[in-house]
Order: C-alpha cells, then structure tokens, then sequence
C-alpha cells in the first residue's frame, strides 16, 4: 500500500457525490447575498475554490494548487476577502489529515505562505487592516499575526487528528495482528495434534509390522527345525535316538514358546544384550536337525547390545532356515560368522534345491528392513547352484570380548 493509501483509507468511504456535493454546497453559500461586511467573490473565484473543496480528499496535491489559483485570481482582481477564503482552512485541514508527508510538509508551507501574503495583500489594500496595524503595538501584532496564526493553526488541528487516527488505526492493526497469531497458533496447535496423531499412529504400524516380522522369523525358524527333526523320526531305529530327536522338538518348541511370548509382549529380548553363545545355540539347532553346518568364526566376538544383538540372532535365524527350507536336501550350508571392529558379518552359502519350496520372499525382505533401519545390509544371489546371503550388523560394544 503507498503512503497516500494509508491515509486516504479511513476517509475512502466517503464517495465522491459525497464531496462535490459539499462543494456544491459551498458554491451555493458562496454565492449568497450574505451582508458580513464581506464583498461578493467572483464566480472565478466561486468555481476554483468549490473545486478545491471537491477534490480535497481525491487529490491533496491538486486541491492546493487550486488554492493558489484562487489567491491569483483574488490579487489580480483585487477582490476583498470574502467567503471563498474559508476553503483555505478546509483544503489546509483536510490535507494534514488524509495527505501523503510530502503534502502535509506542502500544506504547512502554504498555510505560513498564505498567511504572509494575506497579511501584505490586506496592508496594503484593506483601510480597516491598516487602521489595526497602525493602532497600539499588540493590536498591531495580533492583526498581523492572524491570517498565519490561524491557518497554521488549522493545519495543526489536522496534523493532530491525523495523529489519533493513526494510533486508532494502529491499535486496530495490532489487536488484527494479535487475532491472526492466535487463530495462526490454533492452527498450528491442531496441525500439531493431527501430526502427533499421525506419528503415533505410523509407530503404531511399525511396531505391528515389527510385531509380524519376528513372529515370521522366530516361528519359521523353529518350525523349519521341528519339521526337519520330525521327518527324519521314522528313518531311526535307535530309540535312544528317537528319544533324543523328541526331546530336541521339544525343546525347540518351547524355546520358541518364549520368544513369541516375548515378542506379543513388545519385550522381544529389546532389553536385554545379546552374547555370542547364543547365536552358536541357533546353528546348533539347526545341526540337531540333521543338516551338515560348516560354521566358522573370525575375530573377536563381543556382547551386542538390544538392537543389533536381537537384528543378529533374527537374521541367522532366518538366513539357516532359508537353507533348510530351500537347500538342496544333504548339502552341506557353510556359515562364516565375522566380526570386525564396528560390526558383524554373516555369510550363509548352501546348494540351492529344486525349487518345489520356494518361498514367498517376505523372510529376505523382512533381513533387509531390519538391517537397513540400523545402518546396515543385506543381500542375497545365486551364483553356480549356490545361494549365498550376506547380512553386515552394525553395533555398539555392550561389554568386553567374550573369553
């Protein structure tokens, strides 16, 4: 918004029929045959002063310089003051109020400028003047003094006025201000709510997906181990054996018992570490289970802490039981069980089978969301007949190294 725009706001209301119907008006009492010891204005000067009056508040710059078309018009036909000289006091007025700075500065420079030239124009035309500026010395001054004193006063008036609109308008614009920033903050309030909302509504979702992946992994694992263990009962006929084979099913369903129950539970071993022995517990399962495991061990393992140690016995689990599932039948699966300064490397090889088991591919796409959420990988092809997977495990050393 220009500057004018700031003060010409408040007064936009009034139309433009509104203030030519002033000047009318004006033009009209202007006009009437009023005895106030005033001479009649010509018409010249009627028409530039209503004129003036019109356009005021449409264009401050243009009224006043009617205004000194008007006091030209007055000198060169040495007309006496008469009514036309009150639209002096309502242009200089009405521009300190709705003028832009430049035309209130104007405004004030015309109003003293008039005001000089009033007071030499009547010394020097006007018997009634002369006789008040030769009387006693403070008549004489306050007759001089007045055509300045009182239209500067007028402009005054204005710049006052101007000064109680604005700080109306001001605290107009702050109490705006303030109710934005509270419906803003309301705003923002709600969008907080409905973000938080949201957010626990996608931990939520990512603790039932969690949920789902370890229930696939933990299960699958021992129900691979258990159908295996389970298939190989009627080729014995050591019952020893037999006893043995049952009570490993056995014990593998119930340690599998466990970690369901831990995982529904939302503890799934998140609170505990991890030591070594334990992943050693799951290849061992998988060797009880009749499969021939060639597992070796590089580098110096270390206690893992919740969630890289949980992310590896998952992911060993589910890497063995792809073997078991999905290798060929006999061969034997090669483990390399790696640990490096910051993190732990499984490589799991086997022969890959014929085919008639093939799974859906949610185990591996499970291995490689839990180990890109902690920074780490996991890939997996076939290269010759044999299937290799690798699952690097980034982690935090929990403890010393396991003696």
């Amino acid at each position: 918004m220009t500057e004018r725009g700031r003060f010409i706001r408040p007064l936009a209301t009034r139309s433009i029929a509104v203030d030519v119907a002033w000047a009318a008006l004006a033009a009209f009492v202007f006009l009437l045959p009023i005895d106030l010891a005033l001479e009649q204005a010509s018409l010249a000067a009627v028409l530039t002063a209503s004129g003036a009056i019109a356009l005021r508040r449409i264009s401050p710059s243009a009224s006043m310089f009617m205004m000194v078309v008007l006091g030209i018009v007055q000198v060169g036909g040495s007309e006496r003051p008469s009514l036309v000289d009150l639209a002096m006091f309502v242009v200089i007025g009405t521009v300190a109020v709705v003028g832009t700075r430049t035309e209130v500065i104007v405004a004030g420079v015309l109003a003293f400028l008039a005001g000089v030239g009033a007071t030499f124009y009547l010394a020097a035309t006007g018997f009634r003047f002369l006789v008040l500026i030769n009387g006693p010395r403070d008549q004489a001054f306050l007759a001089l003094a007045a055509p300045v004193t009182a239209l500067l006063g007028v402009w005054a008036g204005g710049l006052a006025l101007r000064a109680f609109r604005s700080r109306d308008r001001e605290s107009e614009r702050r109490a705006d201000a303030e109710a934005a920033a509270s419906r803003a903050e309301a705003v923002a309030t709600r969008a907080e709510a409905t973000a938080t909302r949201a957010i626990d509504v996608a931990e939520s979702e990512r603790i039932r997906v969690d949920i789902a992946r370890d229930v696939h992994d933990v299960v699958g694992h021992s129900l691979a181990v258990i159908i295996a263990q389970a298939d190989s009962v009627p080729f014995l006929d050591d019952e020893a054996r037999i006893r043995e084979v049952s009570a490993t099913i056995a014990s593998t369903a119930r340690s599998s018992l466990v970690e369901v129950r831990q995982v529904l539970g939302q503890i799934d071993g998140s609170s505990t570490t991890t030591d070594p022995g334990s992943l050693d517990a799951i290849v061992q399962g998988i060797r009880e289970a009749g499969v021939h495991v060639d597992h070796t061990v590089r580098g110096t393992p270390v206690i893992l802490g919740p969630e890289p140690g949980t992310a590896a016995r998952r992911v060993l689990q589910e890497m063995l039981t792809n073997a078991l599932r999905h290798g060929a039948p006999g061969a034997t699966v090669v483990v390399r069980e790696t640990w490096r300064g910051a993190d732990l490397v499984f490589e799991v090889e086997n022969p890959v089978g014929d085919g008639s088991t093939g799974g859906s591919g949610r185990g591996t796409a499970g291995m490689e969301s839990r180990l890109t959420a902690l920074g780490g990988s996991f890939d997996a092809a076939v290269l010759d007949g044999v299937f290799t997977a690798r699952a690097r495990i980034p982690y935090d050393v929990q403890g010393g190294p396991v003696r």
